[in-house]
C-alpha cells in the first residue's frame, strides 16, 4: 500500500514537472528534461509546449521526431516512437487503461510501437497494445484500437484503412531545425 502511494506521488510529480518544463522557451531544455526523467530521446527532436508524459523512463523517441503542442505520451506500458515521426497537436498515445469488464476496474498496460516515418495526426488517439506500421498515417480525430499496416492511411472511430500511402522511405522532417526555438 505504501509503495503504491509513493508510486502515485512520484508519477504525479514527474508528470507535472515534465509538463511545466515544456513551457520553458527552449527546445533543448525540454529534451533535457525528458532525458533527466529517464526517457531515451534521439537527436534533432522537436518538443512543443504542453506535452504530458507518463512514465518517461519507459519512453523511447527516435531521431528527427516532431512532437506538437498539447500531446499526451503515456509510456506506462512502454512506448517506442521511431525516427522521422510526426505527432501532431492534441494527439494522445495511451499504453495503459482500466479493464471495463473487471469488477475492480483493474489497471492494465500494453506497449505501443509507432514505426519510422509514421504520422499521428491532430487530435487522434492510439490505444494500448497497438502497433502503427512504418509510414502509416493516423488521420485527424481517428481512434486507433487495432494495428495500422505500414504505408496505409487509417481514419474514423474506430479507425479503419481508408487509403494507401506512397512509400517514401528517404524523407527527413528536420524537426528541430524547422521549429521556432521558443514555441
Amino acid at each position: 500500500m505504501i509503495r503504491q502511494k509513493l508510486g502515485l506521488v512520484f508519477g504525479s510529480a514527474e508528470m507535472v514537472l515534465i509538463h511545466l518544463s515544456t513551457f520553458v522557451p527552449s527546445n533543448a531544455f525540454r529534451v533535457f528534461s525528458l532525458r533527466l526523467w529517464g526517457a531515451s530521446v534521439g537527436s534533432n527532436v522537436a518538443i512543443h509546449h504542453g506535452l504530458q508524459v507518463r512514465a518517461a523512463r519507459r519512453l523511447v523517441l527516435g531521431d528527427d521526431c516532431f512532437v506538437a503542442e498539447n500531446v499526451i505520451l503515456d509510456a506506462r506500458g512502454g512506448l517506442t516512437i521511431g525516427s522521422h515521426v510526426s505527432v501532431n497537436s492534441g494527439a494522445h498515445i495511451w499504453t495503459a487503461q482500466h479493464d471495463l469488464r473487471s469488477p475492480s476496474f483493474a489497471y492494465e498496460a500494453s506497449p505501443v510501437v509507432v514505426g519510422d516515418r509514421a504520422w499521428v495526426s491532430a487530435r487522434s488517439t492510439v490505444l494500448p497494445g497497438v502497433t502503427v506500421g512504418e509510414g502509416a498515417v493516423i488521420a485527424a480525430g481517428a481512434v486507433l484500437s487495432k494495428n495500422a499496416d505500414s504505408w496505409t492511411v487509417v481514419g474514423g472511430v474506430p479507425a479503419k484503412r481508408i487509403a494507401d500511402r506512397p512509400v517514401v522511405d528517404q524523407y527527413l522532417l528536420n524537426a528541430s531545425q524547422n521549429k521556432v526555438w521558443w514555441w
